[in-house]
């Protein structure tokens, strides 16, 4: 996944938090929101979750799992996706498996 294609600014965040809508299952929750520039995703960890190195840790497993998935989704959204506490551990395989749910519940992906 590149960088050009990544939500990096609080703002940002805080506009697909404030505009999108939420899915979630136990392991993670979906943000979508419409973005004018192109698909955007971001990841987030919680500080509840671990310290810095399994938040690093599982932020890389999420964008591993989504990087796959990048060509599938529409275009014209941002998207973020939390973490929780089941999702610490697990391959991104899992994680592609649970976000590959989310964005069908979500109804984003092309077909």
């Amino acid at each position: 996944m590149k960088k050009r294609d990544m939500l990096k600014k609080n703002k940002e965040f805080r506009r697909v938090v404030s505009r999108g809508k939420s899915y979630a299952t136990p392991s993670m929750v979906l943000i979508c929101a419409k973005n004018k520039t192109g698909v955007k995703a971001g990841f987030s960890v919680s500080a509840k979750l671990g310290n810095a190195v399994v938040r690093n840790r599982t932020k890389r497993i999420m964008r591993a799992g989504f990087t796959p998935l990048l060509p599938l989704v529409n275009r014209d959204k941002a998207y973020l996706f939390i973490a929780r506490r089941e999702l610490l551990g697990k391959s991104s395989d899992y994680a592609k498996e649970q976000m590959l749910g989310l964005l069908s519940q979500a109804g984003v992906l092309n077909e």
